[in-house]
């Protein structure tokens, strides 16, 4: 029997999420950053530099190449996130604004129909995002659905506040990792900078958990490279675990009066 192919099924499923069900194996998406990426990425100098990030809402990647990263990558155990990074792109290029727009509660079709007619698309995942939306627009989705409830995240910022200041920034090419930290990876290339958001609140101090992240970043990481970290729902005294097991191979800076903190590579 032939298996679905990945876009038909990631289809189906954010369909299903769209009309509030569960699907194993996706969940929402964040429709902006929702954490601090002005204070810890003003720290550090990107320019020239090959640079790993999570992918979530697209603020990280763009903030990566809007500080003169030479190469971006990004990763994010969401593959629904592709679909949504190629739609900021649109946004911004042809609407010139930073995010999709919200009418009366409601993602615009109107904006996303206007949107696919400008697209041409410069390679696979681009076509598969213009496929994706295509679809979700002939089956006239309430789009919103797909997003975490924007009034109930934390507010994050970014460097950017206007969208002509990333028309440098929408270079469509751009090589995606589906993975998952918490487990064994498979990616064979090394990184200057990883931006990890607020991912380690994820692992809820599980000790097994932590520890296969440690060794997966540790084997993505240049040496003296370094890991930009935040955590949204944790205090310094809820990471000893996670204190130790990076004390392994890395030097630490907590600021978590910020919210952000950094893992360095020895």
């Amino acid at each position: 029997m032939k298996n679905v192919d990945l876009l038909t099924k990631d289809y189906l499923a954010s369909r299903l999420i769209t009309q509030g069900k569960i699907v194993d194996g996706y969940s929402k998406l964040y429709y902006k950053a929702n954490e601090d990426l002005i204070n810890p990425c003003l720290d550090v100098d990107f320019n020239g530099k090959k640079v790993l990030s999570v992918l979530s809402s697209g603020d990280q990647v763009l903030t990566s190449r809007f500080l003169d990263a030479q190469k971006v990558d990004a990763f994010d155990i969401n593959r629904l996130t592709i679909y949504y990074f190629y739609l900021r792109l649109w946004t911004i290029k042809y609407r010139h604004e930073l995010y999709p727009e919200i009418k009366n509660g409601h993602i615009n079709n109107g904006l996303i129909r206007f949107l696919l007619k400008h697209v041409e698309p410069q390679n696979d995942n681009e076509e598969k995002a213009f496929i994706f939306f295509q679809k979700h627009i002939n089956a006239n989705s309430d789009l919103i659905n797909l997003f975490f409830t924007i009034s109930a995240q934390p507010e994050g910022n970014t460097l950017y506040t206007k969208a002509d200041e990333l028309e440098d920034c929408l270079n469509p090419d751009l090589d995606f990792y589906h993975i998952d930290l918490f487990n064994k990876i498979n990616v064979n290339n090394t990184y200057d900078i990883i931006l990890m958001s607020n991912i380690l609140d994820w692992a809820k101090g599980d000790v097994s958990k932590i520890q296969m992240a440690h060794d997966n970043l540790q084997k993505l990481l240049s040496k003296d490279g370094i890991i930009l970290c935040n955590t949204i729902f944790r205090t310094y005294n809820d990471m000893a675990n996670e204190q130790e097991i990076f004390s392994e191979g890395f030097t630490t800076d907590y600021n978590i009066t910020k919210q952000n903190y950094t893992y360095t590579r020895k």
